[in-house]
């Protein structure tokens, strides 16, 4: 296995070294607007290559050092129909590309990636494909993905034990082991980590949620029979950082609850791009704090407690104008329990159901254009889950349990465009190893 990587890798900057991109001096920049306002962080990408960036707060965006040729300028936001604008690009000239968007209010214009692996809008996806964007996300106060999914035609999070707090979707009326979840189009969200996984994402770690309902797309395994969701993390495209705290009240309004019960919230991300785009890195970070909830005031929680804490990071490098190499990490951990007598270890209560969770995945992914669209990608993907649990009544010494579970997904993808005719084939190897 060490043998292998390190000759993919060798392979990879064989390639990366050929394509390498030459100072050219040759800049972009314009803004992009709608009815005379400026539109802010919209996308404007150089369409057949991995060069892209943001406007700014202004409305505004800039391009440096590109590489000559012809190219197919695009700019889309949320929210609005894709633009685009054939360039030529000389070296040692700076062009001002302006963008006039319309507001598309149904989304058909929108570009999706989950419906058959490939960039298209939404008009023309063989698959209905709904989005679940950021602007959802703070509309509904969802600081967690399960929140954010309640909003999705189709789809409900459930809550199916008020001791351990376990939560499962409903894609269809079908329950949680038939929907597939993916992680940047990658099944490596395992089994184990799906029980309560939905729940531990934070929602500032994720760039939007792409679902698909019902088993249409045969691309994405076997597991998908109700549906798809697919997270797609944020990418680093511009310089920002946000910080929020949130906090809410559980028993307002209940005559039988003693006091109000809070849950905080804490949540940040940031990133950073080189000024000449070919680096970016994108860090955020979750905390999350709820005491048990006890509705009925009969000593037992109807809600348990959380204690999470998330982390991570996204970065990626360009070698060349048609080359991509990004690297994904996060790692969460977190603490639920439910039952009676908080106060007291596990074994020392009437009933209690807790686990402890450690869930670190990484991602490497390496893209490389050929010809005028053509893409190859080459992934590996893994991750780890240790578990921690207690299920036990009566002051049981023989509930504790230990899970862990190791999942991964390599291979490689080859995207042809022919005559308006589109391919895909590839390899791919899936691997799991679970102890409980």
């Amino acid at each position: 296995m060490r043998t292998l990587l390190s000759f993919s890798l060798f392979v990879l900057l064989f390639i990366s070294s050929a394509f390498a991109q030459k100072r050219t001096d040759a800049h972009l920049i314009g803004h992009v607007i709608n009815g005379g306002e400026h539109i802010p962080f919209a996308n404007v990408y150089l369409k057949g290559t991995t060069i892209g960036t943001s406007t700014d707060e202004t409305g505004h965006y800039r391009m440096i050092n590109l590489p000559e040729g012809t190219y197919t300028v695009v700019a889309t936001a949320i929210g609005y129909k894709p633009a685009e604008k054939e360039v030529t690009i000389v070296a040692g000239k700076t062009l001002e590309v302006n963008f006039k968007v319309s507001e598309d209010a149904i989304g058909l214009e929108e570009v999706v990636i989950t419906g058959d692996r490939n960039e298209q809008s939404r008009r023309e996806s063989s698959v209905v494909v709904n989005t679940v964007s950021p602007k959802t996300f703070t509309m509904t106060q969802s600081v967690i993905l399960g929140e954010g999914l309640n909003f999705t035609p189709g789809l409900r999070m459930e809550n199916n034990c008020q001791n351990c707090g376990f939560t499962q979707l409903r894609m269809n009326g079908l329950e949680g082991p038939y929907s597939q979840i993916l992680i940047n189009g990658r099944s490596i969200f395992s089994g184990l980590a799906g029980v309560y996984g939905l729940e531990l994402i934070p929602s500032n770690m994720v760039d939007r949620v792409e679902v698909i309902r019902g088993g249409g797309s045969a691309l994405y395994g076997s597991n998908a029979i109700a549906g798809t969701v697919n997270l797609i993390l944020k990418e680093p495209i511009n310089n920002s950082y946000e910080f929020g705290v949130n906090s809410m009240l559980s028993g307002v309004g209940m005559d039988l609850v003693p006091s109000l019960i809070p849950d905080n919230t804490a949540n940040f991300s940031a990133t950073a791009v080189s000024s000449d785009i070919k680096t970016g890195l994108a860090v955020f970070g979750f905390v999350r704090n709820r005491n048990p909830f006890d509705a009925n005031n009969d000593g037992y929680s109807e809600l348990s407690s959380i204690e999470n804490t998330s982390v991570g990071a996204r970065a990626f490098h360009r070698f060349g104008h048609r080359s991509k190499l990004s690297v994904d990490f996060f790692n969460i951990r977190e603490d639920r329990r439910g039952g009676d007598r908080h106060e007291y270890p596990l074994h020392e209560s009437n009933i209690a159901e807790a686990v402890n969770h450690s869930i670190t995945t990484g991602a490497v992914t390496y893209d490389q254009f050929f010809r005028e669209s053509d893409v190859l990608s080459v992934f590996a993907s893994a991750q780890h889950v240790n578990r921690d649990s207690y299920y036990g009544a009566n002051k049981s010494l023989s509930d504790y349990g230990e899970t862990t579970d190791l999942t991964y997904v390599m291979g490689a993808q080859y995207k042809m465009q022919l005559s308006g005719t589109g391919i895909i084939f590839g390899v791919e190897n899936q691997g799991g190893n679970l102890k409980d």
